[in-house]
Protein backbone atom coordinates (compact mmCIF):
# COMPACT_ATOMS: atom_id res chain seq x y z
CA UNK A 1 0.00 0.00 0.00
CA UNK A 2 2.65 2.53 0.91
CA UNK A 3 4.31 1.49 -2.36
CA UNK A 4 1.16 2.71 -4.09
CA UNK A 5 0.82 5.99 -2.27
CA UNK A 6 4.81 7.07 -3.17
CA UNK A 7 4.22 6.50 -6.80
CA UNK A 8 1.04 8.50 -6.80
CA UNK A 9 2.73 10.85 -4.20
CA UNK A 10 5.88 11.60 -6.95
CA UNK A 11 3.53 11.65 -10.16
CA UNK A 12 1.53 14.46 -7.84
CA UNK A 13 4.78 16.44 -7.08
CA UNK A 14 5.78 15.98 -10.57
CA UNK A 15 2.71 17.22 -12.03
CA UNK A 16 2.93 20.42 -9.58
CA UNK A 17 6.20 20.97 -10.63
CA UNK A 18 5.13 20.62 -14.24
CA UNK A 19 1.92 23.41 -13.47
CA UNK A 20 4.74 25.43 -11.70
CA UNK A 21 7.65 25.59 -14.53
CA UNK A 22 5.46 25.85 -17.96
CA UNK A 23 2.12 27.43 -16.49
CA UNK A 24 -1.29 25.64 -17.67
CA UNK A 25 -0.82 22.64 -20.46
CA UNK A 26 -2.71 23.78 -23.42
CA UNK A 27 -2.52 23.21 -27.05
CA UNK A 28 0.35 25.34 -28.37
CA UNK A 29 2.16 23.72 -25.58
CA UNK A 30 1.03 19.93 -26.84
CA UNK A 31 2.00 20.81 -30.26
CA UNK A 32 5.43 22.44 -29.44
CA UNK A 33 6.10 18.66 -27.57
CA UNK A 34 4.65 16.70 -30.40
CA UNK A 35 6.90 18.61 -33.30
CA UNK A 36 9.91 18.36 -30.92
CA UNK A 37 9.88 14.75 -30.64
CA UNK A 38 9.21 14.28 -34.77
CA UNK A 39 11.88 16.51 -35.24
CA UNK A 40 14.17 14.90 -32.76
CA UNK A 41 13.38 11.39 -34.50
CA UNK A 42 13.47 12.70 -38.07
CA UNK A 43 16.88 14.22 -37.82
CA UNK A 44 18.49 11.37 -35.84
CA UNK A 45 17.17 8.85 -39.28
CA UNK A 46 18.66 11.35 -41.21
CA UNK A 47 22.12 11.11 -39.86
CA UNK A 48 21.88 7.20 -39.73
CA UNK A 49 20.88 7.52 -43.51
CA UNK A 50 23.87 9.83 -44.05
CA UNK A 51 26.16 7.35 -41.74
CA UNK A 52 26.47 10.57 -39.75
CA UNK A 53 25.25 9.14 -36.64
CA UNK A 54 26.67 9.49 -33.40
CA UNK A 55 25.63 8.75 -29.47
CA UNK A 56 27.69 12.22 -29.12
CA UNK A 57 25.39 14.12 -31.84
CA UNK A 58 22.15 12.29 -30.16
CA UNK A 59 22.34 13.52 -26.44
CA UNK A 60 23.48 17.10 -27.98
CA UNK A 61 20.12 17.43 -30.21
CA UNK A 62 18.04 16.30 -26.76
CA UNK A 63 20.52 18.85 -24.57
CA UNK A 64 18.81 21.58 -26.95
CA UNK A 65 15.31 20.01 -26.61
CA UNK A 66 15.55 20.55 -22.36
CA UNK A 67 17.29 23.93 -22.78
CA UNK A 68 14.09 24.90 -25.55
CA UNK A 69 11.95 23.48 -22.38
CA UNK A 70 13.75 25.68 -20.08
CA UNK A 71 13.30 28.55 -22.31
CA UNK A 72 9.95 28.28 -22.20
CA UNK A 73 9.88 28.02 -18.48
CA UNK A 74 11.47 31.15 -18.11
CA UNK A 75 9.02 32.76 -20.37
CA UNK A 76 5.81 31.25 -18.03
CA UNK A 77 7.75 32.78 -15.23
CA UNK A 78 8.05 36.33 -16.53
CA UNK A 79 4.58 36.24 -16.95
CA UNK A 80 3.92 35.22 -13.44
CA UNK A 81 6.60 37.93 -12.36
CA UNK A 82 5.23 40.75 -15.24
CA UNK A 83 1.49 39.65 -14.72
CA UNK A 84 1.05 39.16 -18.40
CA UNK A 85 -0.82 36.30 -18.64
CA UNK A 86 0.92 33.38 -21.05
CA UNK A 87 1.07 35.97 -23.64
CA UNK A 88 5.33 36.04 -23.32
CA UNK A 89 5.09 31.74 -22.70
CA UNK A 90 2.66 31.83 -25.75
CA UNK A 91 4.52 33.67 -28.08
CA UNK A 92 7.57 31.27 -27.42
CA UNK A 93 6.07 28.47 -28.07
CA UNK A 94 4.67 30.03 -31.12
CA UNK A 95 8.29 30.86 -31.89
CA UNK A 96 9.88 27.33 -31.12
CA UNK A 97 7.07 25.15 -33.16
CA UNK A 98 8.43 27.59 -36.46
CA UNK A 99 11.79 26.70 -35.99
CA UNK A 100 10.66 23.00 -35.08
CA UNK A 101 8.69 22.75 -38.20
CA UNK A 102 11.68 24.63 -40.37
CA UNK A 103 14.02 22.13 -39.09
CA UNK A 104 11.29 19.39 -40.24
CA UNK A 105 11.36 20.31 -43.54
CA UNK A 106 14.37 21.09 -44.00
CA UNK A 107 15.80 17.83 -42.86
CA UNK A 108 12.67 16.15 -45.24
CA UNK A 109 14.25 18.06 -48.02
CA UNK A 110 17.66 17.04 -47.39
CA UNK A 111 16.35 13.84 -47.33
CA UNK A 112 15.32 13.96 -50.78
CA UNK A 113 11.84 13.91 -50.09
CA UNK A 114 9.66 16.08 -52.17
CA UNK A 115 8.67 19.17 -50.44
CA UNK A 116 6.51 21.79 -52.20
CA UNK A 117 7.79 24.93 -53.51
CA UNK A 118 5.61 27.18 -51.19
CA UNK A 119 7.25 25.99 -48.23
CA UNK A 120 10.78 25.86 -49.88
CA UNK A 121 9.92 29.63 -50.41
CA UNK A 122 8.88 30.12 -47.45
CA UNK A 123 12.04 28.77 -45.75
CA UNK A 124 14.21 30.77 -48.13
CA UNK A 125 12.94 33.89 -47.01
CA UNK A 126 13.14 33.29 -43.56
CA UNK A 127 16.90 32.05 -43.59
CA UNK A 128 17.45 35.37 -45.60
CA UNK A 129 15.64 37.52 -42.93
CA UNK A 130 17.31 35.94 -40.72
CA UNK A 131 20.97 36.68 -42.05
CA UNK A 132 19.49 40.03 -42.36
CA UNK A 133 19.54 39.98 -46.21
CA UNK A 134 16.93 42.42 -47.74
Amino acid sequence: MFKDLSIFSLFTIGLSAIGFLFGRIEYLFMILITLMGIEFVSKSLNECVEDRFTMKRLFTRLAKKLVTLFLISVAHLFDQMLQTGSSIRDFSIMFYILYEAFQIISTAHSLGIPVPQMLLDILNTIKEKLRGKP
